[in-house]
């Protein structure tokens, strides 16, 4: 396994003989897709900001999860969003996360391990791509103990663009040598949905998302297939077999026929 913040690499193609699996890789978001980090985030934004004199609830949080905290706080701050302010407010926030999870844990969402098993069994090359800074992907892969499983842990901190950007899904792709139509992208967030369709990826939404208009109008949008999940628990392998050969053929609609 390695890590991968940002440089210039050129990517690794490979030859895929005739018959061969169309299974490549599956890129995972890791915050409220592999684990429920989501109140641990929460409590550390309103306590730093709370320190810095900022008003933050549960509704700001939601408007900019799955964000890189370079876009977040700007907004937040507002004129005082200097370069400077915004980098020492992200740090302290994300040294008081991984404080938390160190105090208090976290747990797999339903049917993370069957599916991490499965895709690892099936040779499927498996990818964290998450927005998070590097030391919170780490510090989070090792407190659930699931390090093995992934080729390469991949950080969208320093790029220059976050999700729904497409460049921390295709920098995710090249870093195992899959093309874009060989991937499943697995997230919880709607800019993550919306990266993965403009990266070309077939895509599997899940949890609270599901249930959004946001994603009911993205997906009545032309696009790569996406398929909408309220738990990992409920995906089936032939829907990932058919989101993938759906992916390739680069048909259809958004929102795809996938049983």
């Amino acid at each position: 396994m390695w890590f991968l913040q940002w440089r210039h690499f050129k990517p690794i193609r490979k030859k895929r003989s005739r018959g061969q699996n169309i299974v490549s890789a599956v890129l995972w978001d890791l915050d409220g897709t592999i684990a429920d980090t989501e109140i641990l985030h929460f409590r550390a934004w309103r306590d730093v900001m709370a320190r810095h004199g900022v008003a933050y609830d549960f509704a700001t949080f939601q408007a900019g999860f799955g964000r890189p905290n370079s876009e977040i706080l700007p907004e937040l701050l507002g004129e005082e969003a200097t370069p400077e302010r915004v980098a020492q407010i992200s740090a302290e926030k994300e040294r008081l996360f991984r404080r938390l999870l160190q105090e208090e844990g976290v747990e797999l969402l339903p049917g993370v391990q069957e599916w991490l098993e499965r895709f690892q069994a099936a040779g499927v090359a498996q990818v964290i791509s998450s927005s998070g800074p590097m030391a919170n992907i780490v510090a989070t892969v090792a407190c659930l103990d699931i390090g093995d499983f992934f080729r390469a842990l991949l950080t969208g901190a320093v790029l220059p663009r976050g999700k729904p950007d497409p460049a921390l899904f295709l920098l995710s792709a090249a870093a195992v040598g899959a093309e874009p139509q060989e991937c499943l992208v697995l997230e919880d967030s709607i800019h993550g949905i919306q990266a993965a369709r403009r990266a070309g990826m077939a895509s599997v939404a899940v949890g609270k998302l599901t249930a959004t208009p946001e994603l009911a109008a993205l997906l009545e949008e032309e696009g790569p297939p996406t398929l909408a999940v309220a738990s990992l628990a409920d995906l089936t392998w032939e829907q990932c077999q058919q989101l993938w050969a759906a992916a390739r053929l680069e048909k259809g609609p958004g929102r795809q026929s996938v049983g």
